[in-house]
């Protein structure tokens, strides 16, 4: 390639290589050296107890487990497996991988079936006798819900998981762990050999050829425990005692269990954690103790578990893991690798977890453990309601859309456009709110909404409360007689919002109804997939405004070259805080910013696009993320964040599993998420204001009119317009194709931009022409007839001349 194609290619791939030196070499993107501290163990003991939480750890009902939470590092375990809810054998499978996998079988487990009945002598025989008493209504059968839920799994492994090796085969070909490349008993393969109190155990580390010493249940004898905890260097204990607390049911549960037999399952599992630390006090050597939540229980919901280590390496505080980058957040997934560092093992590639580290100084353990269970009630609510959230997007575009269409006219030709005054008015305001929505979502989370009686409807008042507020200074501000000046308020709250929030460790965007919460684990802090959405539209959209302001205010013959710098200039700050390890952490993001801030550069230079040119922006893209990446690699590997990690994998030859695992996420959204109804809504929205006639297309000139764009904007404002909506489609389509989101992110970004739109076609009611207007309104400073006057337009402007 030669010519401008080739200057454009090098120049792009230049920046490229800039920005991801920049991003990888922020200060605070590479975590501290695993090596400074010493986590060396001679054994590892890993307790799982399914259902545990945080609500159960007290002082005075569990006094073991709170006398271990005080010397140790604690935090809130995601059990997220290859299963929307986890249960036991997909939690000890998913342990022993390092990665996610599942139990084959369905996610609600096996039907409920009617128990049988004995014959009722009051029931009508085949006579047609003993017809019950008038007014009674026959009972409906009962049914046999305790192989739903989590019943199937647990009656599995309460009494026939006889050949754990079998088991684990099965996990392996399993639909779900293979889309996660996850290799069950990878645990038992790297260790060598293991000891296994509980059957469930027993999937973490059985493998061919790995020798396992296996007990029914925790040894009473002294001597016996020790030889449990001695023969080999790990060892899994499962007190599976919260199971028995409850049964399945036909409808989910909180927590799957009842409050009476729950408190005496608790105390039984106490007393077994106490035994089991007495005998590890008597051991020589150095013990690392890991304690999780292992899986929900009967019926029970997702949520979030306990975790806890003690032991060489683990200070008391809080725990967290690069696989989270937040405190106070850990992963099911880390347990295995933490086990692996602490016997001076190498962890094999296809664990996808980072081990825990123990980081900070934690409140005293009331406090903690107050707060653990408020992050607790925070992710549920998210997790348990996000349905909700995404239905009302869709209903409020649609309803703007219609409206829309109600008040302004179809825009076919001879009909009449509505002008009724108060309407448009309404409207307005309508979209303005509408446009609010999403980034009062997030201005939500400054409220410490979880703390109420009723988290939900705390929830929704701070949003609608924040959606107000955001209304009021679009609305209000003195920018409200400008054209666009609410439109672009509204897109300057969302940019700065979005970029404080990350900036500070995205407080706001975790469990906001937009954002990500810790049950689900796709992410934890940074950019999730549907914020990039939002920031894409709001970012090159309040960007092309300034440019082109700044471009105005400039000389004509470097307008367009200082309008080019300020949309480089402003691109390179939004990709590094985009891509950054320790800001937005979001591999498709930088894929989908860089290209659309170097065509809007381009659009705006008036610089002709063409297929040369637009492959050297997609140059630039690749190398800024394949550089961030391979430098991400080269840090130690407790340390690299998912971009190393997929460096990793594409060198093992696993990259591919990565890839069509996201390929099968887009499809999955496409056809069952809720957001993918947006889509729908935005078509409607772009066939009705773009069509012949339709109130975004440009007004062609007549006699006494001035040439307008869309909605009656300037051209050289159209002209921005046009390119920044360009610009936003090229990063929002290259965003859906590379995040596992799909059309969930361009679907985002309509319910920002299809109501700002709405809001722009709706406009001022133009009203009748008045005097010192011509036809449209456009203002001059006299009559515009006369014999003595000649008319010139000029910047859409008409002027007397005498």
């Amino acid at each position: 390639m030669s010519g401008p194609g080739a200057r454009w290619a090098r120049r792009a791939a230049a920046l490229g290589a800039l920005l991801a030196l920049l991003l990888v070499g922020l200060p605070g993107t590479a975590a501290a050296a695993a090596g400074a501290e010493d986590h060396a163990a001679d054994r590892v003991v890993v307790v799982g107890v399914p259902g545990l939480t945080w609500a159960d750890v007290d002082p005075a009902a569990t006094p073991q487990l709170w006398a271990l939470a005080e010397e140790s590092a604690i935090g809130a375990t995601s059990v997220r497996a290859a299963r929307s809810t986890t249960c036991v054998l997909d939690g000890w499978a998913t342990l022993g991988a390092g990665n996610r996998a599942r139990f084959p079988g369905t996610d609600e487990g096996l039907p409920p079936v009617p128990l049988p009945t004995l014959p009722d002598p009051a029931a009508p025989d085949a006579d047609g006798e003993g017809t019950p008493a008038d007014g009674e209504v026959p009972e409906e059968p009962r049914m046999d819900t305790s192989l739903t839920r989590c019943g199937l799994q647990e009656r599995v492994a309460a009494v026939a998981l006889g050949d754990p090796q079998a088991t684990v085969a099965r996990i392996a070909e399993d639909e779900g762990t293979v889309r996660f490349g996850a290799q069950p008993g990878a645990l038992g393969e790297a260790v060598g050999c293991a000891a296994v109190s509980g059957r469930a155990a027993a999937l973490a580390v059985a493998a061919d050829g790995v020798p396992l010493t296996t007990v029914p249940t925790l040894p009473a004898e002294p001597d016996e425990l020790v030889e449990l905890l001695t023969g080999c260097p790990l060892t899994l204990v499962s007190l599976d005692r919260l199971a028995d607390a409850g049964a399945p049911g036909a409808e989910p549960t909180d927590d799957g269990t009842r409050p009476q037999p729950r408190a005496a399952a608790l105390a039984r599992i106490d007393e077994a954690l106490g035994r089991l630390r007495a005998g590890l006090d008597a051991l020589p050597g150095e013990t690392l103790l890991l304690l999780a939540g292992i899986s929900e229980v009967n019926d029970g919901r997702p949520q979030l578990h306990v975790g806890m280590a003690a032991g060489p390496g683990f200070e008391t505080g809080w725990l967290t893991s690069a696989s989270t980058g937040r405190v106070p957040f850990v992963q099911l997934i880390d347990v295995a690798p933490t086990v692996l560092r602490a016997l001076g093992l190498d962890p094999p590639a296809s664990m996808n977890g980072q081990p825990w580290r123990s980081t900070g100084e934690r409140p005293p353990l009331a406090q903690a453990v107050d707060e653990l269970e408020l992050v607790n009630v925070a992710a549920i609510t998210h997790h348990r309601n996000t349905g909700v959230f995404f239905w009302t997007f869709v209903v409020v575009g649609a309803a703007v859309v219609g409206l829309g269409v109600l008040v302004v006219g179809s825009g076919r030709r001879g009909a009449r456009p509505g002008t009724w005054p108060p309407a448009r008015r309404a409207l307005r305001l309508l979209c303005l709110a509408a446009a609010g929505l999403p980034v009062a979502t997030y201005l939500a989370g400054a409220v410490p909404w979880e703390r109420a009686d009723a988290p939900l409807a705390a929830l929704l008042t701070a949003v609608a409360v924040a959606d107000l507020a955001v209304l009021a200074v679009a609305a209000l501000g003195p920018w409200r007689r400008r054209r666009l000046g609410p439109a672009l308020a509204v897109l300057a709250i969302t940019l700065v919002t979005l970029v404080g929030d990350v900036v500070t460790g995205s407080p706001l965007e975790l469990n906001g109804p937009l954002g990500y919460d810790a049950v689900v684990a796709g992410r934890f802090t940074g950019y999730g997939n549907l914020t990039f959405g939002l920031l894409s539209v709001s970012a090159l959209t309040v960007t092309a405004a300034l440019a082109a302001a700044v471009g105005r205010r400039s000389p004509d013959a470097r307008a367009h070259r200082r309008a080019a710098a300020v949309v480089l200039g402003a691109g390179l700050i939004v990709v590094v805080i985009t891509g950054a390890p320790s800001l937005g952490r979001d591999f498709g993001g930088v894929l989908g910013a860089l290209p659309g801030f170097l065509l809007l550069a381009m659009l705006l230079a008036r610089v002709r696009v063409t297929v040369a040119r637009l492959g050297a922006i997609l140059v630039a893209a690749v190398v800024a993320v394949s550089t961030m990446a391979v430098l991400d690699w080269l840090r130690a590997p407790t340390d690299r964040s998912h971009l190393g990690r997929f460096v990793e994998q594409v060198l093992t030859g696993e990259a591919w599993t990565v890839i069509s695992r996201k390929a099968q996420a887009n499809i999955g959204i496409l056809l069952g998420s809720p957001l993918a109804w947006m889509l729908p809504v935005a078509l409607v929205a772009a066939v009705w204001l773009l069509r012949p006639g339709g109130p975004l297309r440009s007004v062609r000139p007549g006699p006494g009119r001035a040439p307008r764009g869309p909605a009656g904007l300037p051209l050289a404002d159209a002209a921005v317009l046009r390119a920044a909506l360009l610009s936003v489609a090229l990063s929002l389509a290259i965003g859906a194709a590379v995040n596992d989101s799909g059309v969930a992110l361009p679907a985002t970004a309509a319910a920002l931009l299809v109501p700002l739109l709405v809001w722009l076609a709706v406009g001022p009611d133009p009203g009748p022409t008045g005097t010192g207007e011509s036809v449209g309104g456009a203002p001059h400073a006299g009559r515009a007839a006369g014999p003595d006057r000649v008319t010139v337009v000029s910047r859409g402007s008409t002027v007397g001349n005498t």
